[in-house]
């Protein structure tokens, strides 16, 4: 019940979202400005916000840190050379990596691992954010930006330091390291901000459906049954046997097996909206793996506890 009274609300949002674009209400130009604003806006605050509210990690956590980011970086290179060697379309395969790996942990992974853990895995689940949105998100939006134009990833990577999600993350886990908040009035701001982000990137992903609406297309069917696959199953099974080899603590090892088990996150699609890549297959990712996610979740969930 804990898990499904989470997920709920992204439904409610997503439904609203949708009505108000087949309604004619939420038009592409209009669903352009929340994206964009959740982009630019919304969600480095968020990040911001959240990673630097927690407390750093014990040092003791670098190896399953460590263990956790190389086994999903290796899991979005590995995706996509199979999205390549599968002869898709080119948007699709510089998608598919970001789609398949970048989970919801921000908003669904880290409060129910503290919900199903205990408080005490708090730092190592907001390390593990950090981990997703700086490395992994990193090296994924690299991996998108070659589908968006004749850009190669030597200069896709150069780019990534510019990405507000990046740097979201980067300045938020600096100020959780060094202890510093923002000064009052500025730290009110972003806190109204980073309450906006979730909310209107919902909107934005409804209002596409909406206006889109149908099942995916047919060729569209594998790509998104192997982006399921592998963010619900092969991703936590993967981090799983990672962190037992590294002789991580019970702990770690279950924490970081529970956040790579989330769905997609919905900034994955916002990004692939702001570059023009592959963003109905995010947005079906997203919605049908939330969806998937409330029993393999549940049942991880179960399994970990």
């Amino acid at each position: 019940m804990e898990l499904i009274a989470r997920i709920a609300p992204f439904f409610a949002i997503i439904a609203a979202g949708a009505l108000a674009g087949r309604l004619g209400l939420l038009n592409a130009r209009i669903g352009g400005w929340l994206s964009a604003y959740t982009f630019w806006i919304g969600f480095p605050a968020l990040l911001i916000r959240w990673l630097g509210d927690a407390p750093p990690p014990d040092a003791g956590q670098a190896v399953a840190l460590g263990a956790y980011g190389a086994a999903m970086a290796g899991l979005i290179l590995a995706v996509w050379a199979f999205a390549r060697r599968a002869g898709w379309t080119p948007q699709a395969a510089a998608g598919l990596p970001m789609v398949s790996v970048v989970g919801n942990t921000a908003f669904l992974g880290a409060p129910l691992a503290v919900a199903v853990l205990g408080t005490a895995v708090r730092p190592l689940a907001a390390t593990l954010v950090a981990v997703d949105f700086i490395l992994l998100m990193g090296v994924a939006i690299a991996i998108l930006q070659t589908g968006a134009a004749s850009l190669g990833i030597g200069a896709a990577l150069r780019r990534v330091l510019a990405n507000p999600t990046v740097l979201g993350a980067a300045t938020g886990l600096a100020l959780s390291a060094t202890g510093v908040r923002p000064p009052g009035l500025a730290d009110q701001g972003l806190s109204l901000l980073a309450a906006t982000a979730s909310p209107v990137a919902l909107v934005a992903l409804g209002g596409l459906i909406g206006r889109d609406g149908g099942l995916p297309a047919r060729r569209d069917l594998s790509p998104l049954a192997l982006a399921l696959g592998v963010k619900l199953l092969a991703a936590p099974l993967l981090v799983w046997i990672a962190l037992g080899l590294v002789g991580a603590s019970a702990e770690a090892r279950a924490t970081a097996t529970l956040l790579a088990a989330c769905p997609t996150a919905v900034n994955v699609f916002i990004q692939t909206r702001a570059f023009g890549v592959f963003a109905r297959g995010a947005a079906e990712a997203v919605v049908a793996g939330t969806v998937l996610s409330a029993l393999t979740l549940t049942l991880i969930a179960h399994f970990l506890s």
